[in-house]
């Protein structure tokens, strides 16, 4: 996505030694802000309170949260989950912090996996589950997809969720790899 930024950029001088103004334009990449975004969220789906994010999280999920402790959006395909919902996932990948975010009918999961070595945030499309410990009071978490199969959908939360309201939750179309070429680059 571009934007198209155009008005006056200066003025200019003719010989006569009148002033007169200089339009211009120029083409940039577009930016879209967080807070419009759940501005969109809030108007079109249905919100919980705002609540506090306990531990670390990117910015973004943290601005999420202090709009909005939850939400449900496209007609109960996608949950928000609250903030103490969040999951930490065992992915094998050294150096690769992930957690769950967003719940989708189908079983998957929407995630972050944030290197903590760059501190660079990606987003995965996942299915988890529970690891069974006996005796361990809170449950630990893996992924039930090899590496391989699960899809990157880039580094903006905001980009994200721009595209799902756009298209009622269809994000395939994000992709930019898989989680095994990230393994390459972070491990």
């Amino acid at each position: 996505m571009v934007a198209l930024y155009a008005g006056l950029v200066g003025v200019a001088q003719d010989p006569d030694g009148a002033l007169r103004p200089v339009a211009a334009w120029h083409v940039a990449p577009a930016v879209i802000e967080i807070d419009d975004v759940i501005d969109r969220i809030v108007r079109e789906h249905d919100t919980t309170p705002a609540q506090d994010v306990p531990g670390e999280a990117p910015a973004e999920v943290v601005a999420l949260y202090h709009r909005g402790g939850s939400a449900t959006l496209f007609g109960g395909r996608w949950r928000l989950v609250p903030a103490n919902e969040r999951r930490y996932i065992d992915t094998d990948i050294l150096d690769l912090w992930t957690e769950t975010l967003i719940e989708l009918a189908d079983g998957r999961t929407i995630a972050s996996a944030t290197d903590v070595s760059t501190m660079i945030t990606y987003w995965v499309l996942c299915r988890v589950v529970e690891i069974g410990e006996p005796g361990r009071s809170t449950p630990r978490f893996r992924l039930a997809d090899d590496p391989a199969d699960v899809p990157l959908l880039g580094t903006s939360f905001v980009m994200l969720l721009d595209a799902a309201m756009d298209s009622g939750g269809n994000i395939a179309h994000l992709e930019t790899g898989r989680l095994d070429q990230l393994d390459a680059v972070v491990g």
